[in-house]
């Protein structure tokens, strides 16, 4: 298959639209019903200030307004602490729950960042 295959067969998906992040922020539920395969997830995160770091990792449910649990082996590194961080991170589409939502947590010191989180998906073929 070409790149040019590739980039019409994908689709982008914001998980966290970015935005400074102080506290604690959960992403919108995102429905993968219609995705197939591994998604590849992009974790944007700029420096915090004096010892901030962020913790970002995806959840799963069955329902949109279910109950939440951790994806095995979903989870960004916690970023150094007031350093700017690019990650990619891979989750199977296949291996999960119908939903999910991406949490970033925030943690030490003072200062805000700009954090976000998008992937691009493959879209199952009718």
């Amino acid at each position: 298959m070409s790149i040019g295959n590739t980039r019409r067969g994908t689709t982008l998906v914001s998980l966290i639209a970015n935005d400074v992040t102080a506290s604690t922020k959960t992403g919108s539920a995102v429905d993968l019903q219609n995705y197939e395969g591994d998604l590849l997830a992009i974790l944007d995160a700029e420096a915090g200030g004096s010892g901030v770091t962020y913790a970002v990792k995806f959840t799963e449910s069955d329902t949109s307004g279910g109950s939440y649990t951790d994806v095995t082996s979903g989870a960004f590194t916690t970023t150094a602490a007031n350093t700017a961080s690019v990650q990619s991170l891979i989750v199977n589409t296949d291996e999960i729950k119908r939903f999910v939502k991406v949490v970033v947590t925030v943690a030490g010191g003072s200062g805000t960042g700009a954090v976000s989180v998008s992937a691009v998906a493959m879209p199952k073929y009718g």
